[in-house]
């Protein structure tokens, strides 16, 4: 997922890390309530400790509410305008390091979008499309930012003793989270870091299943798994939190789950043999955590796309299930710099053999590859021969964009394209120009509960894999398509 270009659709963007304290705010005097012979109460002027919280959005990992608890004494009079809160996000590798992220605003405090209390604790909500966790780096990958964060109070809060004295105060605030490892995500605490001959992160489930992702191009570590941060698979986008949510679990119940990240980048699968040590430690998950070989599912987005296209064609026998968005085989000898990345026609033609039903997601146009040497490639070679029926779906909530199925009759292989709109001439990363646009969705990032129309680049075919929207003919998302139901 690009970064950067997330950096200039989102209004303000945000840092997110260690809080560091504000500056002490001057203290008000207490209200005389319930105190004897109507004497004041006194001040509080205590330090409280902030934590953050933070939500893997379809965008990437943004800072999304701070709670702050002030003990047994319920808290009152808390408002939107209560705290201002600051984050500064400040790159921490490559030749920018230590430099300020140039894509975040961070003279902008976060919005704050609404506030609850609950007793002694008060909770603000910000918009989540402000402050992401994420650099995007020049050197072309996303990694993790270094973060600070101060909160001041602005308007007196009340906080109401054990003995019922009303007490207005001004407090000061610490926060000590610097970077995503301190910051409360429900999500992204379900995987361990796995270090290994290709590093993983991994959720161990409760049940049969075993779903494998392949993370885009943005994602990778640097050559030689140079920072070995084995994380950035998980917060740029939600190709591995999707599949631990609630929603996928309704479906997959709690499947394990194992998130590759690449050494380098994918496109070097066949040049330096990434796809055996994969294969291998798939195949030891299964061994170790009760997986039945014949739940194993597959997902990759662009050149995680193309590497499990690779996959497949090399161990036709490993999963039961892919879903392929924007498979990115056009980019692979170019980004390896080699002749043998991209499948030749032969080596395609092995996946009708493979056990593996495949289902295709790609927008109509895809600025960055293109679907006509991707997806289009793929499923003209898979589908030889065959009957192939056609349906065209309109989006439906949370979902704008509407598409067209395509299907085998006997149910092994589909096909979803994505209509685009802002329509322009792009140069794809294969050089070629050709049409290139947005595609269409619909966000909450304000948290009010009402969807807004977002536009993304159209490469960003996978949020909808991975909020189980494709359906078939017959009405069959995705997800309930992959487990057979």
């Amino acid at each position: 997922m690009n970064k950067k270009y997330l950096a200039f659709l989102a209004a303000g963007v945000l840092t997110v890390a260690g809080c560091s304290s504000a500056a002490p705010a001057a203290s008000s005097a207490a209200s005389s309530a319930g105190s004897a012979e109507g004497s004041a109460a006194p001040e509080d002027t205590s330090s409280y400790a902030v934590q953050m919280y933070a939500t893997v959005t379809d965008a990437g990992q943004y800072i999304d509410k701070m709670v702050i608890d002030f003990g047994d004494e319920k808290i009152s009079g808390l408002e939107n305008d209560t705290f201002e809160v600051h984050m500064t996000s400040t790159v921490d590798y490559g030749e920018e390091k230590g430099n300020p992220y140039a894509y975040y605003d961070a003279s902008a405090p976060l919005q704050v979008v609404k506030t609850e209390t609950d007793g002694g604790k008060a909770i603000v909500y910000f918009n989540q499309s402000q402050a992401p966790t994420l650099t995007w780096l020049g050197e072309g990958r996303n990694y993790p930012a270094v973060l600070a964060f101060t909160v001041e109070q602005k308007k007196e809060l009340t906080k109401t003793t054990k003995d019922g004295r009303d007490l207005a105060f001004t407090g000061t605030y610490t926060c000590d989270a610097a970077s995503w490892k301190d910051l409360i995500d429900e999500e992204v605490a379900k995987f361990e870091d796995v270090q290994d001959e290709i590093n993983y992160q991994f959720h161990k489930g409760t049940n049969d299943k075993l779903i494998v992702f392949f993370h885009g191009n943005g994602e990778g570590d640097f050559p030689v798994k140079d920072t070995n941060n084995n994380i950035t698979q998980i917060l740029a986008n939600r190709g591995g939190a999707a599949w631990v949510s609630e929603d996928a679990q309704a479906v997959f119940g709690d499947a394990s789950v194992m998130c590759f990240q690449a050494p380098n980048m994918w496109y070097f699968a066949v040049k330096d043999n990434l796809l055996e040590p994969c294969y291998n430690e798939i195949n030891k998950v299964i061994e170790a955590n009760g997986i039945n070989p014949e739940e194993v599912y597959l997902s990759g987005a662009s050149a995680g796309g193309f590497m499990s296209v690779r996959m497949i064609i090399a161990y036709p026998d490993l999963f039961k299930a892919a879903m392929i968005n924007c498979p990115a085989l056009d980019a692979a000898n170019a980004r390896s710099e080699s002749e043998d990345a991209i499948p030749t026609d032969e080596e395609l033609a092995k996946l009708k053999d493979a056990k593996t039903r495949i289902w295709l997601v790609q927008g109509e146009t895809d600025s960055s590859v293109d679907p006509e040497e991707c997806s289009k490639r793929i499923w003209k070679i898979i589908t030889d021969g065959q009957e192939v029926s056609e349906k065209h779906i309109d989006g439906d909530k949370g979902i704008a964009s509407a598409y067209t199925t395509y299907e085998t009759s006997d149910n092994k292989y589909k096909l979803s394209l994505y209509e685009t709109t802002d329509l322009e001439e792009v140069t794809g990363i294969s050089g070629a120009k050709r049409q290139g646009g947005k595609l269409v969705f619909a966000e909450d990032y304000d948290q009010d509960g009402e969807y807004t129309e977002v536009k993304y680049n159209d490469h960003w075919s996978w949020i909808f894999t991975l909020r189980n929207n494709p359906e078939a003919a017959d009405g069959t998302h995705i997800w309930q398509w992959a487990v057979g139901e």
